[in-house]
């Protein structure tokens, strides 16, 4: 299993250098940005291959899927986000879908399957995954559309194409109230990236409110390949101690 450490979450206000050499400190290899701006592009172009890490994910600029009205606006977005990601050999894109508009459910699944499936070529063209994420609407994302995973694995198996995949948060999915192991061993194919992080705060915390280690064991039992990404906020110890704290999982 391979840890992606959220680098503005993990590491907010320390430079670029500082936070790859603290991470390869701590053993891990992988990390994942959110917006990348251009000044950080090139230092993660220099940094990367000089520390031996990886990016895992960076995520597209504009998120509104479920509004057909919006479509190319999204494209557009989505054309740059893959030209960033080839630039730092960055394998996926993270997207949402937008907030709900209040029209019809039915017409907004189908303006994302449409977005998903017009945006597909593009993906397998590149060579480039593209991470569809529900999010929680009871906490950190009030009228946000797309909540229920198995929604967002319907839309994933509707669309059809390698190249777009579930971003399964482990966090917003056990807020909503789902079992998250069972819908990992559901879906497990359909699931390119996981995220996690301690339930219900969001911080580091990850065995007491949800205790990760039977998600974390399940997904090594699985084999799955797809990047556990920590988007967590350490509130009561250091991120470097979170990193030791789960890096046996990883071995």
């Amino acid at each position: 299993m391979r840890f992606s450490v959220n680098l503005p979450c993990l590491f907010p206000g320390v430079p670029l250098e500082n936070a790859l050499q603290t991470i390869k400190g701590c053993g891990m290899d992988t990390v994942e940005m959110w917006g990348v701006q251009a000044e950080q592009a090139e230092q993660l172009e220099r940094l990367l291959p000089e520390t031996g890490l990886r990016l895992s994910a960076l995520c597209t600029s504009f998120f509104i899927l479920n509004d057909e009205t919006r479509r190319e606006e999204y494209l557009s977005a989505l054309a740059q986000a893959i030209g960033l990601a080839k630039r730092l050999r960055c394998p996926s894109i993270i997207t949402q879908v937008g907030q709900d508009t209040g029209a019809p459910r039915e017409r907004q699944h189908a303006a994302i399957a449409q977005g998903l499936a017009a945006a597909a070529p593009m993906l397998e063209k590149a060579g480039v995954t593209l991470l569809v994420e529900p999010l929680n609407d009871v906490k950190d994302h009030k009228g946000y559309y797309l909540t229920d995973s198995a929604e967002g694995f319907d839309l994933i198996r509707e669309v059809g194409s390698p190249s777009v995949r579930l971003l399964y948060d482990i966090y917003h999915q056990a807020l909503m109230g789902e079992d998250v192991c069972a819908r990992i061993r559901d879906n497990a194919a359909l699931i390119g990236h996981f995220h996690a992080a301690g339930v219900p705060e969001r911080d580091e915390r990850l065995f007491e409110g949800l205790d990760y280690g039977p998600v974390f064991r399940l997904i090594r039992e699985l084999d799955l390949q797809a990047p556990v990404g920590l988007e967590l906020f350490c509130k009561r110890s250091s991120a470097e101690e979170l990193l030791k704290q789960v890096r046996p999982f990883a071995e």
